[in-house]
């Protein structure tokens, strides 16, 4: 569903230590009430200054929320802060969650389910400052490169901003947690192998996980630290 200044959003996470409160970014799904499906959709945040699609934002882990001040909304209990800020653009973002689904999420982990995942709604009503806006879902033809001849629908979220930063308030409508097996098999990604990989290769680390730990054991290790079994 998708109107002007309204539309939808899944977003998958999993935790890392053991802790739903240190989650990581999973993948943007495409927004279905009733199943899990394969597919990714754009978000695309045009500020004043740059346009920017951020494939794989960072999430946030203060042991506070961070207090966005005049731009956090005072009648939501759970919901999340896309942020597009400093001198990159950077999306970051920024996850409020009240006590009581952060209690769920923690008892989910405790029984296997380590994929956490969001359904969020924008609105516009939800932003505090009119320079925020949700332009909503726009779809386009694009070609698919593993069938010839043969396109398929993109689908962008488009949230725009007059300011030099952008800063938008998605609700949590809803959640649910499942193990990663059943995640892969319903979407076709593994953001846990994903993510080690690219921990495993940055460049201020590269260095002393090839010497101490070889690829192998060190996506491993990563996958025991997010309660994947081996």
């Amino acid at each position: 569903m998708s109107e002007k200044g309204h539309c939808y959003l899944r977003m998958s996470t999993f935790p890392r230590y053991g802790e739903s409160r240190n989650l990581q970014f999973g993948d943007y799904l495409l927004y279905n009430k009733n199943k899990l499906v394969p597919g990714s959709p754009e978000v695309a945040i045009q500020t004043s200054k740059s346009k920017i699609k951020i494939k794989y934002p960072k999430i946030m882990n203060l042991p506070t929320n961070h207090d966005w001040g005049k731009h956090t909304p005072k009648n939501l209990n759970d919901f999340l802060v896309f942020a597009a800020c400093g001198r990159r653009q950077l999306l970051v973002v920024d996850l409020h969650l009240s006590s009581y689904l952060k209690t769920l999420l923690q008892d989910d982990l405790k029984e296997g389910k380590n994929i956490h995942i969001f359904d969020l709604e924008f609105r516009n009503e939800y932003q505090v400052e009119k320079e925020f806006v949700v332009e909503g879902i726009f779809r386009s033809m694009k070609s698919d490169l593993d069938r010839s001849k043969k396109f398929r629908v993109k689908q962008t979220i488009r949230l725009t901003s007059d300011e030099e930063y952008g800063m938008f308030v998605a609700k949590i409508i809803s959640h649910r947690s499942v193990p990663l097996y059943e995640y892969i098999e319903a979407v076709k990604t593994d953001p846990v192998w994903r993510e080690g990989l690219k921990s495993y290769f940055d460049p201020w680390m590269h260095d002393h996980y090839k010497e101490y730990h070889g690829l192998g054991k060190y996506l491993d290790r990563y996958r025991e630290q997010c309660d994947v079994p081996i």
